[in-house]
């Protein structure tokens, strides 16, 4: 999951992603707005559901992660992640010199067997809290003896329990994107916590940003999005080609967060921005829907302006994550009877 900040902005130039069909032909469906989720704070980067169906849950960037309960109550505090967080310093809070201490949860990702919430927080590392929220506990910090730089995404395999996530990179801190956009860092790492065992394991390194990963349905690869590199990265953990990657697909802008979807296809967000922070009324803030083998099923266009981080469907709707805006947009998903179609270009 790629969190990016103002600075993070400033480095991203808008451009038009084009979905195209063999043909030539565009291949966008125009989402249905629903309605928004209004946030007490901005920069809803991911977005997870329980196993009863609560939520969403979300991490803001005052250090909480809240929960949405209906219409009337809005969003509540679930939890947080840093045991030294001052109520009085860091609600609503702005300023990015509090965020170690307030805390920054990025990916989200629920165990449903367990009832825990596994949190990647940019300062603090991979944490879990319980089913009742709460203070986060710290898992790692660092893997080999390297510390984390800016931990980022995360998944959970529903077959084992098996918690996987991303370093973004381990030479720059997030508030240091910038620096890692002109250093072209490949520090990213993929890495395996197993949540019996406590043991940790770095199965992949040398990834140009790594900003999300997802996990097959059947547990045998995992779908990795480098936003430094533009590109799909495609590790497999099983079958013949275990321990193996390939690149599965590239682009011309930054992807940011993927996510699994319940049929097993991958949910892929693109941040777009300019020297401001925004972008022209007549841009769209995009998503794409690629299978494993990386098929384009569906493009999206959106009614939301500015830089998107994630797109999460649940029950037939989508909802938006976004790296600074104050809100959770919910649009109906757009029909699912596109053909498959490869991106051009």
């Amino acid at each position: 999951m790629l969190a990016m900040l103002p600075v993070f902005l400033s480095f991203l130039l808008c451009f038009p992603i084009l979905m195209l069909h063999s043909n030539g032909e565009y291949v966008t469906q125009e989402a249905q707005f629903l309605k928004r989720l209004h946030l007490p704070a901005p920069g809803p980067e991911s977005i997870a559901f329980d196993a009863a169906g609560g939520g969403p849950y979300t991490g803001i960037s005052d250090g909480r992660i809240l929960k949405y309960v209906n219409a009337s109550v809005g969003f509540l505090e679930f939890a947080i992640t840093s045991p030294n967080r001052s109520k009085e310093l860091c609600v609503g809070n702005g300023d990015v010199a509090l965020d170690y201490v307030c805390g920054r949860p990025f990916g989200l990702g629920f165990n449903h067997q367990t009832g825990d919430l596994y949190i990647s927080d940019a300062y603090h590392g991979l944490m879990v809290v319980g089913p009742n929220g709460g203070v986060a506990t710290q898992l790692a910090n660092a893997a080999d003896g390297v510390p984390f730089g800016f931990t980022n995404a995360l998944d959970i395999d529903t077959n084992t329990g098996m918690v996987y996530f991303v370093d973004y990179t381990s030479q720059f801190s997030v508030n240091e994107f910038s620096a890692s956009l002109k250093a072209h860092d490949m520090t990213g790492r993929l890495m395996k916590y197993n949540p019996e065992s406590k043991e940790l394991k770095v199965l992949l390194g040398g990834l140009g940003g790594a900003a999300g990963m997802a996990v097959s349905k059947d547990g045998s690869f995992i779908l990795i999005t480098e936003a430094i590199t533009k590109r799909i990265r495609k590790f497999w953990m099983e079958g013949p080609k275990a321990t193996t990657w390939e690149i599965l697909k590239e682009f011309t802008g930054r992807p940011a967060n993927i996510k699994r979807n319940a049929e097993g296809e991958f949910w892929v967000a693109f941040l777009v921005g300019d020297e401001t922070g925004s972008c022209p009324s007549q841009q769209q803030s995009p998503g794409l829907r690629i299978t494993g083998d990386g098929m384009i099923l569906e493009a999206i266009s959106l009614d939301t302006r500015g830089s998107i981080s994630e797109v999460a469907v649940y029950d037939g709707k989508m909802y938006i994550g976004s790296p600074y805006l104050h809100f959770v947009d919910v649009y109906a998903w757009p029909s699912k009877s596109h053909q498959k179609e490869e991106l051009m270009g």
